[in-house]
């Protein structure tokens, strides 16, 4: 019993890095690292990234010719609630 409970705690714990580390980019406008992106559009890196238990809706410029390269928009929602926004300036 006690080995299940250590494994369990450990997917816990694996699973709060997971998201505390895709959180912390997303906020600070940089593509996640532990979500797939799902129906991508045609611009290299806009859509909605799923994690597990979360997920990222995501709006950039990822072109070459774009100015203002990288995440403008983003979405982000933990077991489908929205837990926050944010717009670029």
């Amino acid at each position: 019993m006690k080995r299940v409970k250590k494994i369990i705690i450990s997917i816990i714990i694996i699973w709060i890095i997971m998201f505390g580390i895709d959180f912390f980019k997303v906020k600070s406008f940089e593509k996640p690292v532990f979500c797939v992106l799902q129906p991508e559009f045609q611009d290299g890196g806009s859509g909605n990234y799923i994690g597990l238990g979360y997920s990222f809706y995501i709006k950039g410029n990822f072109m070459s010719f774009d100015e203002l390269k990288g995440i403008t928009e983003y979405k982000m929602k933990l077991f489908g609630v929205n837990i926050k926004n944010g717009i670029r300036d």
